[in-house]
């Protein structure tokens, strides 16, 4: 068994190796929650359907159910969710839930606290606080989140935050508490043990009449808005203050003298998982140096003073604040590094002094802005070999390459899914941070639903970037967050300045990227402009291609935290991209520049790549391949038509019909529609061959959305220029275009006559390979009125040539209407031949969708021949196929698949939903050899990893 990590102290996650694992849709996430909080007791399928549908499940719940469950194994490994009778129930060993290790340190800091050991509480209490990373579940559904018991799991960190408070308190650090007990306040108003540490801590930081205020505030809450009376505790507090009780004086703080810390201006929002992950780095991994590294903006200072703080208890001799941003001479970083330790020049080196003050100390010094300093790392690296308690935490944008060195990127906040509930939404970090600020400047600020999914569609615009959002927030005085939503995406000047008292470099967005772009050396700064003409990122390949640039460069603009590598996936190429707002940087660098060229050769490019894609597929190349090679180019290939269609409308043309492949199969029919509706009418002086082919695809667009008028034009328009350049193969497909459209207004006269002179035509031109896929139409349409054997004699010649070719991908698709046609006509020997047929290509291609389509066939002739239990086995088998594909059957046959589910679980009983299972569970291969589809000995070597 697998070791996993659980986590549903936030977003739900599971992790392996230390990495997320794909859970699915929501559903399927949500079914994992309900089991997780059980916490491997077995959840009937009853109470898991309740919490996925509520009350009105849908009739196909538990078909579902078990294609999710199946989708759990798929994701954590098979033994991970059992099958015991109805229910199931989810293997979690211990400490593999995050709640666990949570409720250990909540445990471990009550006795600390029972005992008198406040300091060990509040590091107990801090670790176990920063496993939450916003609220419990808080992707799922608000039904799922209940169902999960989410309420119950926010109590406990509520609980566990009251006694991080009282460790806190007791550790006499009341003034440092204060301002997030004033956050807690105003999101828990009725929390009493929490008012009660708000008075006492500003009571002890010499706010004595706040502190009253406080008091009386708490009281008039609950008298009035719930009708309680404080309980003895509060009043007691309010008396004791009154009378200035010496009981309440502030202990002393613990440990000897401390270094000082600037005192942030703002309380931090989120990142606990941040402070967490990089305390631990310290403590549990034994790291002396650990350096913050990120692009400009996403709150490295703040995170390193966070870290600080956190490590406190454990630093004998206090933490030391290094500010490097002023200096520039790498020689003044030791010099700057002894004044902030208090230390003068005298007989001995600066070198030798500085290593004699640190040597017995336990001590952490925070370096702060390192980046335009780098060459001064080995002085950082004779430190820590000459003081062995010393720790250094580093801010900066490039790493210091330093032996001994621990780089944590910090990432910027997630970006808040906007489809959240409001509750989840207004908890997330990016949220809170603009709310937060917005307060600042404007203290009516609230967010309502519509104004909350503004501000996360506005966080998500900023690329979760901190000082991104403070900016816009700071603007909640003048705007709304819909109208600043709508004017960041033409205005981005509108993030004007900071407060006054923040940096320099942080007083804009553009201020914090040029600081990076400053400390690069010209041929980088040219690397980086040029990088601005990709909107979707790049490959290596990809830039040497289009903007000549190399790996060098790459990776000197990685280490600067301007551009960052994305793993390579399934043996691909890595993939360097830049935040949205350093891009918007890197564009305007590209356009001080002369970019016409750039975009020409970005233009040019992708159109390389998509008629190579479109030859090799139409040749019978692994067409998702190659559809996969495209799919990352989207965003470039939208803002490569959006150039082309006023500066090149030809080639706007070409790749745009390009593409229809990837339009039709990725499901961006809509889109590919418009491009090319647009090019079209740009491109009307374009050469007739071009337009042709352009009003073919635009046609087939149409007639995919429905819109037989706009599709029957386009194709009588192709038409027609085809027979002006005389191009007897584009007159034949038109011919076959037009009679798709006649068979889809029912006009099969019109269909059929337009098929045969298609299908003449392409004998003539010995264009086999069209002709096959003609005679397919033909037999769909012979199926259609009834005459199955001329869908039969028509569609067996199509597959004969498609087998011929080698054509796999078109025969699977033949080999299922016929297997229909013969199902349709009696012939049910022929019919489970020609299926079975089908099966065994779609398994070597893995073509899943129509695999399905063959199963769901063979489910209703398992019926007629008086096996339900095979027929059972093989609909769990589809319903996998086509949860795995995310497609649907058909409508009609959707019903049919439907009725034979039904007729089986009827036979069957009890025993349908294990039967189910075992065909959603088991490997492909293994299931359609278990159900006498294939033989395993048919089975070429590699398809059931081609087909799984």
């Amino acid at each position: 068994m697998a070791s996993l990590e659980f986590r549903i102290l936030g977003p739900l996650e599971a992790l392996s190796g230390g990495r997320p694992t794909a859970l699915g849709a929501p559903k399927q996430r949500a079914l994992l929650a309900v089991l997780l909080a059980e916490r491997g007791r077995v959840v009937s399928r009853e109470r898991l359907i309740d919490a996925l549908w509520g009350e009105q499940p849908p009739a196909s719940a538990v078909q579902s159910l078990q294609v999710y469950v199946h989708g759990l194994r798929r994701a954590l490994g098979p033994d991970r969710v059992e099958t015991t009778g109805a229910g199931y129930r989810v293997v979690a060993r211990d400490g593999e839930l995050d709640l666990d290790r949570f409720d250990q340190a909540v445990e471990r800091a009550r006795g600390a606290i029972q005992g008198g050991r406040a300091e060990e509480a509040a590091v107990e209490l801090q670790e176990a606080l920063g496993l939450w990373r916003g609220p419990a579940l808080a992707d799922l559904p608000h039904e799922a989140r209940a169902a999960a018991g989410g309420a119950r799991l926010e109590e406990l960190r509520l609980v566990a935050l009251e006694l991080r408070n009282d460790a806190e308190l007791a550790c006499g650090r009341h003034q440092a508490l204060v301002p997030e007990l004033d956050s807690l306040v105003a999101e828990h108003p009725y929390r009493e043990r929490i008012l009660e540490q708000r008075a006492l801590a500003l009571y002890r930081s010499g706010r004595q009449k706040e502190a009253l205020e406080a008091c009386r505030d708490a009281r008039r809450t609950l008298a009035d808005e719930l009708g309680l009376e404080p309980t003895a505790a509060l009043r007691d507090l309010e008396r004791a203050i009154l009378q200035q009780d010496p009981a309440l004086e502030a202990p002393a703080p613990p440990g000897g003298p401390k270094g000082s810390l600037p005192i942030p201006p703002t309380p931090l929002v989120g990142r606990h998982l941040e402070v967490a992950a990089v305390t631990a780095l310290f403590r549990e991994e034994g790291a002396r140096l650990v350096t913050l590294t990120g692009p400009g903006g996403t709150g490295k200072t703040r995170l390193a003073l966070a870290v600080a703080e956190a490590l406190a208890p454990e630093l004998r001799d206090g933490s030391v604040f290094v500010g490097l941003a002023s200096i520039s001479a790498p020689e003044l970083v030791l010099p700057t590094i002894a004044a902030a330790l208090g230390m003068q020049e005298g007989d001995r080196s600066l070198e030798t002094a500085v290593a004699e003050t640190l040597r017995p100390q336990r001590l952490l010094i925070v370096l702060d802005n390192f980046e335009q300093l780098l060459s001064a790392a080995p002085a950082v690296a004779d430190l820590l070999a000459a003081a062995p308690e010393l720790l250094v935490l580093a801010t900066s944008r490039a790493p210091l390459r330093l032996a001994a060195e621990r780089d944590y990127p910090v990432p910027p906040f997630a970006v808040p899914d906007d489809e959240l509930e409001l509750d989840a939404l207004l908890q997330t970090d990016a949220v809170r941070l603009f709310a937060a600020r917005a307060r600042a400047v404007d203290a009516e600020f609230r967010l309502d639903d519509d104004a909350a999914r503004a501000v996360a569609r506005i966080c998500g615009r900023l690329d979760g970037l901190p000082l991104a959002i403070e900016l816009a927030a700071a603007r909640a005085n003048l705007l709304a967050p819909a109208e600043m939503l709508e004017r960041l995406g033409r205005e981005p000047q509108l993030l004007g300045q900071g407060p006054r008292d923040a940096p320099d470099r942080q007083r804009t967005l553009g201020a914090t990227i040029r600081w990076s772009y400053e400390l690069l050396s010209e041929p980088e700064r040219v690397a980086f402009g040029r990088l601005g003409v990709f909107s979707g990122g790049c490959t290596i390949s990809s830039a040497d291609e289009v903007c000549e640039i190399g790996i060098e460069e790459l990776g000197a603009l990685v280490d600067n935290s301007l551009l960052r590598r994305r793993r390579p996936q399934d043996g691909g190429e890595a993939r360097f991209t830049m935040l949205e707002t350093v891009r918007h940087y890197a564009a305007e660098r590209l356009e001080e520049a002369d970019a016409s060229e750039l975009r020409r050769r970005h233009a040019d490019w992708l159109t390389d790549l998509a008629e190579s894609a479109e030859a090799e597929i139409q040749q019978g190349a692994d067409a998702a391949a190659w559809l996969d090679r495209i799919q990352p180019e989207h965003d470039n290939v939208r803002a490569a038509l959006a150039w082309a269609l006023a500066e090149a409308p030809e080639v706007a043309l070409r790749l745009a019909s390009a593409l229809r492949i990837f339009w039709e199969i990725r499901g961006h029919f809509s889109e590919g529609g418009r491009w090319l509706d647009e090019a079209l009418e740009a491109g009307d002086g374009a050469p007739p061959a071009i337009l042709a082919k352009a009003l073919a695809v635009s046609g087939t667009i149409a007639f995919r959305r429905g819109d037989l008028d706009l599709s029957r034009e386009r194709f009588e328009g192709a038409l027609e220029l085809w027979r002006g350049l005389d191009d007897a193969t584009g007159i034949a497909k038109a011919l076959s275009d037009l009679g798709t459209v006649a068979a889809a207004v029912d006009d099969l006269e019109l269909a059929g006559e337009l098929f045969a002179e298609s299908a003449r035509r392409f004998r003539e031109l010995d264009e086999p390979s069209r002709l096959a896929i003609v005679l397919a139409n033909v037999g769909h349409i012979s199926h259609q009125q009834g005459d199955y054997a001329h869908s039969i004699e028509v569609t067996e010649e199509a597959v004969a040539i498609q087998q011929r070719l080698g054509h796999k991908h078109s025969e699977a698709i033949s080999l299922y209407n016929l297997g229909s046609s013969y199902l349709s006509a009696g012939e049910l020997d022929r019919a489970q031949r020609r299926l079975v047929e089908c099966v065994a290509v779609t398994f070597e291609l893995g073509f899943k969708e129509v695999m399905a389509y063959a199963l769901a066939a063979i489910v209703r002739m398992s019926l007629q021949d008086g096996e339900p239990e095979r027929a059972g086995y093989l609909a769990g088998v589809g319903d996998r196929l086509l949860s795995d594909a995310g497609v649907s059957l058909q409508p009609r046959e959707q019903e049919l698949f439907d009725e034979a589910k039904a007729t089986a679980e009827t036979e069957l009983g009890d025993r349908y939903l294990a039967v189910h299972d075992a065909g959603v569970s088991a490997p492909l291969e293994d299931a359609l050899v278990e159900a006498k589809v294939l033989a395993r000995a048919g089975v070429k070597a590699g398809a059931g990893q081609s087909a799984t």
